[in-house]
């Protein structure tokens, strides 16, 4: 396997055992009169502060944000534990998750030769981490388990160091996923602007068949299984048409699988392949900013899910023509900003012969 793989797939457990930890707590606090407050506080550090914290990588500061991060989160559950503020047990989780995304996120970029599937298969590892600590906080599982799980993670942290090679400045330049006819910030801004449409998106997709913790525990695999399969569908069949088959592809899975959990999961593992194709094409225009590539993906995150802070379309019919009006110019601009599959190089036959 390649050393690139490997660091993904070590990172892949990592964003599962930080994503456990991080819904643990926030959990936790499902019941509180602030949970609002909580939650957006949460967001708005695991996400949004990733971008400041990659730039700081980008420019040189060689620390190993993901160890930082798991202190973090250790020391997040022991607050929990004590039952201090709830506000700075949830600053201390989201600030440590966010560290652990953007180390992650930019040594799986730097450890690859300018192909996206390991990055692809680390943030996959969210998803399964997501519903496993909702489902070990709603079961009430004690704090001591949980934070014996997060200490673990300290292991494939120190493994994925040893693996690496270098700074990985070479492998940054082979990223090459956009057309580069297109203005570079015109590309980050569509890219953008498409993640923060799948985020929406992905609360706004009618699942009225989710109804028992089985069927939210399937929701959640495909999530992760379509952000692991778009980074390798990118790298095997190209990233232009990944995109169309995670756009205009799921759409009828997603809009007609409101009542049928087989049909929308189709929908939604197509739909979340866009995740790989959104970091490909940001990264290939910021070759130097691997981390501030990373951070306009978990910004436009941020921006999408904001809304439904404060408001919620319940109507099935309203979300469907939503959906369906937000995936055609995110279908376009897609098609648009994304670089067409070279043909592989015939065989010279003349050589062959010759041989």
């Amino acid at each position: 396997m390649k050393r690139s793989n490997q660091i993904g797939g070590l990172y892949f457990i990592i964003h599962l055992l930080v994503e456990i930890t991080s819904f643990y707590v926030i959990t936790c606090y499902i019941k509180s009169p602030v949970i609002l407050g909580l939650s957006l506080l949460y967001d708005f550090v695991a996400f949004v502060m990733q971008g400041f914290f990659g730039y700081l990588r980008d420019k040189g500061l060689r620390v190993n944000f993901a160890f930082v991060g798991t202190v973090l989160t250790t020391l997040s559950l022991v607050l929990l534990y004590v039952n201090l503020n709830a506000f700075l047990v949830v600053t201390a989780v989201s600030l440590g998750n966010c560290l652990v995304h953007i180390h992650g996120a930019e040594l799986t970029l730097r450890s690859s030769k300018g192909e996206i599937t390991p990055s692809a298969v680390f943030v996959a590892g969210g998803s399964f981490g997501v519903v496993t600590g909702k489902l070990l906080s709603t079961y009430g599982v004690a704090v001591p388990w949980i934070l014996l799980m997060n200490l673990l993670t300290f292991v494939p942290i120190l493994i994925a160091e040893r693996l690496k090679a270098g700074d990985g400045e070479e492998n940054l330049k082979e990223y090459h996923f956009s057309n580069e006819k297109i203005n570079g910030i015109a590309v980050i801004a569509l890219a953008t602007f498409v993640v923060v449409v799948r985020a929406y998106m992905g609360y706004g997709i009618p699942t009225s068949w989710n109804k028992t913790e089985l069927q939210t525990i399937a929701l959640y695999c495909c999530m992760g299984i379509g952000k692991g399969l778009g980074g390798i569908l990118t790298d095997k069949i190209g990233i232009r048409l990944t995109a169309i088959i995670s756009t205009v592809a799921a759409l009828p899975f997603m809009i007609f699988g409101a009542n049928v959990m087989a049909v929308s999961l189709v929908g939604i593992t197509s739909f979340s392949m866009t995740m790989a194709v959104t970091l490909a094409l940001i990264v290939s225009r910021l070759p130097k900013y691997p981390g501030v590539a990373f951070g306009f993906t978990t910004l436009g995150l941020f921006l999408g899910t904001l809304p439904f802070f404060f408001f919620r379309i319940q109507s099935v019919l309203t979300n469907s023509i939503i959906i369906t009006l937000l995936t055609v110019p995110c279908t376009v601009i897609l098609c648009i900003i994304c670089r067409k599959k070279k043909p592989e190089p015939k065989p010279d036959c003349e050589s062959l012969q010759t041989k």
